[in-house]
């Protein structure tokens, strides 16, 4: 389980940063290439965390991803498209829920 809820995080992490430089691409919204480039470095932070202490590693990546996930539904409820907050919203839940699981067994 903590393999693949480490690789989940830097999986995770790529596909932020990856939606940020197209959202700065396609929109210019420098402020979504911050944001996705922030949110990557402390779940990079989480993934390097969670080989010294596997409960604070995955408990953080699972605490920015809730924080995403809640951007991404404000986000969603605003615009009511599904691509791309809708969508990130249900990776966003979806990490959380592995991140908490992996956290509650490193208990």
């Amino acid at each position: 389980m903590e393999t693949i809820a480490a690789a989940a995080i830097l999986i995770y992490a790529a596909v932020l940063v990856i939606g940020g430089v197209v959202g700065w691409r396609l929109s210019g919204s420098r402020m979504s290439f911050t944001a996705s480039l922030t949110s990557a470095a402390l779940l990079t932070t989480a993934y390097s965390l969670s080989h010294s202490s596997s409960f604070g590693g995955y408990l953080m990546a699972a605490i920015v991803s809730l924080a995403l996930g809640i951007l991404f539904a404000v986000r969603f409820r605003k615009t009511g498209k599904f691509l791309p907050a809708g969508m990130m919203l249900l990776v966003s839940l979806a990490v959380v829920i592995l991140f908490g699981w992996a956290a509650a067994l490193a208990w």
